[in-house]
């Protein structure tokens, strides 16, 4: 028995035993769990694609100072050094194409992710449905 025990689960557990007698009483009770389901995963993917994408310039930086962290500060001392002497047109100008990219890259994982995720989704709704 649980510790809280609501009408809800009252109403369930009478389903369960004499399904055909019963109609569930709200049934939007389980299109809602599943709108919240799904809203949660996506929320999930959405959120680890994005640190994916942040990521890889990391990744690109510990690449080209073959893992190096001195080195590796030392290129963004440099594109930082370069971006504060650069003019406002220069620095909007970078600005706009690295979001730009950064969007292209989260583009492209997400493309490669997605498909993974929707059968993720829709074999977990499946199972539920059972």
């Amino acid at each position: 028995m649980p510790f809280l025990e609501t009408p809800f689960d009252r109403v369930d557990d009478a389903y369960r035993k004499h399904p055909a007698n019963l109609r569930p009483a709200f049934p939007w009770r389980a299109r809602g769990a599943d709108l919240c389901f799904i809203l949660v995963k996506a929320a999930a993917f959405l959120g680890s694609t994005y640190l994916m994408t942040l990521g890889l310039p990391l990744l690109f930086f510990l690449l080209i100072s073959h893992g190096s962290i001195d080195m590796l500060f030392a290129h963004l001392a440099n594109i930082a050094d370069r971006f504060v002497e650069a003019d406002g047109a220069r620095q909007a100008v970078f600005a706009s194409e690295l979001k730009l990219g950064l969007f292209g890259i989260a583009t492209m994982i997400a493309i490669w992710r997605l498909p993974r995720f929707l059968n993720d989704v829709t074999d977990t709704l499946r199972e539920q449905a059972k």
